[in-house]
């Protein structure tokens, strides 16, 4: 109830006083902000997202603008002791009040904090940097929540491996180790078309990296490159790798017995010891002095063509086919790219076998203590018997040992046959480590082939520019 002037009084209903408060309070709450400059703390409404390593800003600012450059602006996080990330206090930065993990790792430009903006930036990005940060000043009205998400991106390996069940078609497994957050595989073919695979197994370890890995059969009516992707959907990156399938990788063996699949490597490798011996021979004795010829290059073996690729030097003739070098040094350094992928299969295809000769030859010594043993225990209960039978009983004595001998007999033929397959198989490893070995030792000097290579085409490029800018000097004189 309220009173007019005329002394007359009026009630009003409890809902329109209530209405009236409210509509006041609102008005003179925006006055107060207005006329006092009152500033929100205002963050982002996304996350941010880092990678391990980078530089990144945790974005936070007034509105509207006022300098902070005077203020108490805090940055914490709650679920660490101490929860002081960043503390800024009368125009120095509060070190002692500092969690030790971020150490010489954050700072608030001083002309940054005088325009209103206390964002916050944060250097070398680590993993345990990841979660929720909060924006506050005392002086301000509330405060913000940033978010942020650390990834973390690795290398790719992809390993070729035949298929067990259908030789015609060649398994490729990929995995890549240390991701975060949770990445996710895909195979493509040559087209950039996703190939049909199994789901992809993932895993994480102690340190929260993921690991992820997965196998895809690939006939051969795919395109022969194969490209393997990983990659992180709320950080948008990706990593990936290629590989070439030789076409010859998805030929049937001709047969699948154990013991013609043995002499067939066994003959491949003492071929590839005989050609290692001839190229080694070669590499070392080929002369100094070579002419670019096409005629004679054609007829040269390929490493030394390569190697004579390498006697170019900035000391050559102007009048040298820079276009005509330049080309073989392509050509020569592509073979040089298939040669060294083929040695890395082979050596792939060796330490495979490698691993299944060790696997039998474990195998066999374990059947051969167990037939030690059984032998053993035969001859002990076999004494045993004889000891229960009496001497007057000369049949009994003579079925005795005619069974002691034909056991012993047996025991004697077993394991003879068991020796001599280790030692079969003892002789096929040690043939199967040479091969690596020699393999190993192509592919190493095939690296430093391609490199040499690799430099001798910069040095015929920059030549090449070098000739082309004298020549343009001597044109602009005449």
């Amino acid at each position: 109830m309220f009173c007019l002037k005329d002394g007359r009084c009026c009630k009003m209903p409890l809902g329109a006083i209530c209405v009236f408060l409210f509509h006041h309070f609102i008005f003179f709450f925006h006055l107060a902000q207005f006329c006092g400059g009152v500033s929100q703390v205002v963050g982002p409404s996304e996350p941010v997202v880092a990678i391990v390593g980078d530089d990144t800003v945790l974005p936070c600012h007034l509105d509207p603008a006022v300098n902070a450059a005077d203020m108490t602006v805090e940055w914490t996080r709650s679920d660490l002791t101490p929860k002081f990330v960043h503390v800024w206090r009368d125009g120095v930065e509060l070190v002692n009040k500092k969690n030790e993990a971020y150490m010489e790792r954050t700072s608030l430009p001083i002309n940054n904090l005088k325009l209103g903006d206390i964002s916050l930036k944060l250097s070398k990005v680590k993993l345990s940097d990841r979660g929720s940060y909060k924006c506050f000043s005392p002086a301000l009205s509330g405060q913000a929540s940033v978010e942020l998400v650390v990834g973390v991106v690795s290398s790719i390996i992809i390993t070729l491996m035949r298929n067990s069940a259908d030789s015609s078609k060649v398994v490729l497994q990929c995995e890549s180790a240390g991701w975060y957050p949770e990445p996710e595989l895909l195979w493509l073919d040559g087209e950039g078309n996703l190939l049909s695979a199994g789901p992809a197994e993932t895993l994480r370890g102690p340190d929260d990296l993921y690991t992820v890995s997965s196998r895809v059969t690939v006939e051969k009516r795919h395109s022969n490159n194969i490209t393997c992707r990983v990659q992180q959907r709320n950080t948008n990156k990706s990593r990936e790798t290629h590989i070439h399938v030789p076409g010859d990788l998805f030929n049937p063996p001709c047969s699948s017995a154990g013991h013609i699949i043995i002499s067939v490597v066994v003959t491949v490798l003492l071929i590839l010891a005989v050609v290692s011996v001839v190229w080694k021979y070669r590499s070392k004795h080929q002369g100094r002095n070579t002419k670019i010829s096409t005629d004679h290059s054609e007829r040269q073996p390929l490493t030394e063509k390569k190697r004579e690729a390498l006697h170019l030097t900035e000391d050559s003739s102007d009048t040298v086919d820079f276009d005509m070098t330049q080309e073989n040094l392509n050509t020569w350094f592509k073979e040089g790219e298939e040669d060294k992928f083929h040695s890395i299969m082979v050596v792939q295809f060796l330490m495979s076998h490698k691993c299944d000769l060790e696997n039998d030859i474990y195998e066999l010594k374990l059947k051969l203590l167990e037939l030690q043993k059984q032998h053993d225990e035969n001859q002990s209960q076999l004494v045993n018997n004889i000891k229960q039978i009496e001497q007057n009983e000369k049949t009994s004595d003579k079925i005795n040992e005619e069974e002691g001998i034909e056991t012993e007999t047996n025991f004697e033929t077993m394991k003879e046959n068991l020796e001599t397959e280790i030692e079969e198989k003892e002789t096929q490893r040690k043939s199967v480590l040479y091969g690596i070995d020699v393999m190993t030792e192509k592919k190493i000097e095939l690296d430093d082939i391609l490199y040499k290579i690799h430099t001798q085409r910069e040095k015929i490029e920059k030549r090449r520019n070098e000739i082309q800018i004298q020549f343009q000097s001597g044109s602009s004189e005449a």
